[in-house]
């Protein structure tokens, strides 16, 4: 049996398992509302950007929103991406991969975020805060392209093996640190101010919720 097959049954299945425990988790509607925006917006962005190999400001924005909003929301921001964005620049096998790779970014900066202090606002105006969002955003240029490159090798079939696989990532690298670079000036230039334009929009989010009308036949309640 095919290995690239059992990993795609395999991380579609992980997927559905995730989407499940968010259902039952009942995310309120400001935070379905956030994850669709910076979903959308990431998608948005790495489109202009896919003529620069390996350049993705998606990842800083799904990190960003991970530290911002949350591990889960981080998770289905990274999912959501490419999701999108591949239907304008193609869909196939790796979508699945981008999805899980982006989704881990995401959540794991939801857990970083965890490590401040309770009680203190998820900004970045700390210096030491600041450049351990920067490096943590720097790591996970590299850490997106291993996973990426599991699916290559996977498709390799008889290849497939020790030689080839480290074939495969030294071949990557400088794809990968083009990606850490990146996410380097991205999350330097940006991060700061980013993160206090996303926590407002968060605190401000109001969602209109319109009762139904009960009128009768006449039009008049």
């Amino acid at each position: 049996m095919n290995i690239g097959i059992v990993l795609l049954v395999a991380l579609l299945s992980l997927f559905a398992l995730i989407l499940l425990v968010a259902e039952k988790a009942r995310m309120d509607e400001k935070k379905l509302a956030v994850v669709a925006t910076l979903g959308s917006l990431a998608a948005i962005v790495r489109i202009p950007f896919a003529v620069l190999p390996s350049v993705q400001p998606s990842s800083f924005l799904i990190m960003l929103s991970g530290y911002i909003f949350g591990a889960r929301a981080g998770f289905l921001v990274g999912a959501i991406t490419p999701l999108f964005s591949n239907l304008f620049l193609g869909q196939g096998p790796w979508t699945v991969w981008q999805m899980l790779a982006w989704g881990l970014c995401g959540a794991s900066s939801g857990l970083l975020g965890k490590l401040r202090k309770r009680g203190a606002a998820p900004l970045l105006d700390r210096p030491g805060r600041r450049w351990l969002f920067i490096v943590h955003c720097t790591l996970w240029g590299f850490l997106y392209g291993w996973i990426m490159n599991l699916w290559i090798y996977t498709g390799m079939g008889a290849l497939a093996n020790f030689r080839t696989f480290i074939g495969l990532y030294v071949s990557s690298l400088p794809f990968d640190a083009a990606h850490a670079l990146g996410n380097f000036f991205f999350s330097a230039l940006f991060a700061q101010n980013t993160a206090r334009i996303l926590a407002r929009y968060h605190r401000r989010l109001v969602i209109a919720r319109f009762p139904a009308w009960k009128g009768g036949a006449d039009g008049e309640k």
